[in-house]
């Protein structure tokens, strides 16, 4: 692997903060969307929680539906890695506590790992998508 240099390892740890924080505001689903890349893919089956989402257009309402949902949602993210990285494209891990509080009196805790992929674009690191797999498993 190339070695990141830090200007990119640090536009990467932030657009992870950033997508964290527009999930958590749960005010607009487009802000959401402004941390990806228009051709991404969010895959989260391996968590057992949605199909596959493509686009913009397919983020957007998965977020939509899931701030419909909850009252109160919370995503600490923590030891980011940046694993692959050759200048243009970079693949980032990192852990994550997700919360949410449904507006059903029901709520979730997950522990996993996120994993990021990224490419440079004329307006920054945006992600291509990402997966998930549980660190420590439900229940």
């Amino acid at each position: 692997m190339t070695v990141c240099p830090l200007e990119d390892r640090l536009a990467l740890h932030d657009l992870t903060v950033a997508f964290a924080h527009a999930v958590d505001r749960m005010q607009d689903a487009g802000e959401v969307a402004a941390c990806f890349t228009e051709d991404c893919t969010i895959d989260l089956t391996g968590i057992g929680m949605a199909d596959v989402v493509t686009g913009h257009a397919g983020l957007r309402g998965f977020y939509a539906g899931a701030f419909a949902a909850n009252s109160h949602l919370a995503h600490i993210v923590s030891n980011l890695a940046v694993t692959a990285y050759d200048g243009e494209t970079a693949a980032v891990r990192a852990y994550v506590t997700a919360m949410a509080r449904g507006k059903d009196g029901g709520g979730m805790t997950v522990h996993g790992r996120y994993y990021f992929g990224a490419r440079r674009t004329a307006d920054g690191w945006r992600f291509t998508g990402y997966t998930m797999d549980f660190l420590l498993p439900p229940g």
